[in-house]
């Protein structure tokens, strides 16, 4: 069978990180093939290769686009993974609030349609917050993300993103930098492994795009736990899932929820590879 990981443009070939899975999945008798979503015809079900979001890095940056074609995979019954109303519900972080009124833990946050400079100074105010973090409701890689503070506010340039999408305006935690952030990796619901992502010294931001590091780590039963919560509110029809916390004093807080696109970090863990494969072989049918 061909199995077709759906990748973007700018970066049609399967991702680094993605390799290992595309090994273990041809070891398994699946020819992976490689295909920018954008190139992916929804309507050829019936003599179509199943596909599993893999590297669609650029989604965040046509979100209308990518939400009718992932409409458009679900009316036509191909076979997506993760599934298309799974994917359609992760584009916009407004998710967390669903999340929040179920008992998850996140960082305190405000919600904003249209800011700018007064309203963010308004927010801080308002909440008593010396740092705050800016994010786009849609986005990537900390695109558009920005630190601020009363004495430091984006420009408008730098708001284009926020604009374009909504804004959360999210407290700062002083454990991003103390103690990074932790992604822990679901395969089919069931915990895989987890990474450690910390930011180079003077930067917020842990992704490796930003000069991040990367390391395999253990986490603790609470952080287990908070996980496990977490993924009571993911569909058993996903075959991956990666749960962004941040360990502060008061408990684990989520970040993100991550469930279209996600690194896996596959290159890193031994047996991760293998573990996914079986995860999405389970739910081809």
């Amino acid at each position: 069978m061909h199995l077709v990981f759906a990748t973007c443009a700018a970066q049609p070939f399967i991702a680094a990180d993605d390799q290992p899975l595309a090994d273990v999945l041809r070891s398994l008798g699946y020819q992976v093939v490689p295909e920018p979503w954008t190139d992916i015809d929804p309507d050829t079900h019936l003599a179509s290769d199943p596909v599993v979001l893999r590297s669609t890095w650029d989604f965040h940056r046509v979100p209308t686009m990518f939400s009718a074609w992932l409409a458009a995979m679900a009316d036509s019954r191909r076979t997506l993974l993760n599934p298309a109303d799974v994917a359609l519900g992760n584009i916009d972080k407004v998710y967390l609030q669903g999340l929040e009124a179920a008992g998850i833990a996140i960082p305190r946050s405000r919600w904003i349609e249209k800011p700018d400079a007064d309203s963010l100074a308004a927010i801080l105010r308002e909440e008593g917050w010396t740092q705050a973090v800016l994010k786009p409701r849609i986005g990537a890689t900390a695109h558009g993300t920005f630190l601020i503070s009363p004495n430091a506010l984006p420009s408008d340039d730098d708001l284009a993103p926020a604009r374009a999408s909504g804004a959360m305006v999210q407290e700062f935690i002083s454990e991003i930098v103390d103690r990074g952030e932790l992604s822990m990796v679901y395969a089919g619901g069931a915990f895989s492994h987890a990474v450690a992502k910390r930011a180079k010294s003077g930067d917020f931001r842990v992704q490796k795009d930003f000069g991040g590091t990367v390391e395999p780590v253990e986490p603790p039963a609470i952080t287990l736990a908070f996980g496990e919560a977490v993924m009571a509110h993911v569909p058993t029809s996903c075959a991956y899932a990666r749960v962004d916390i941040v360990e502060t004093t008061r408990g684990p807080l989520l970040m993100e929820l991550e469930l279209i696109e996600p690194e896996l970090y596959l290159s890193i863990v031994p047996g991760s590879a293998e573990r996914m494969a079986r995860a999405i072989i389970d739910r081809l049918g």
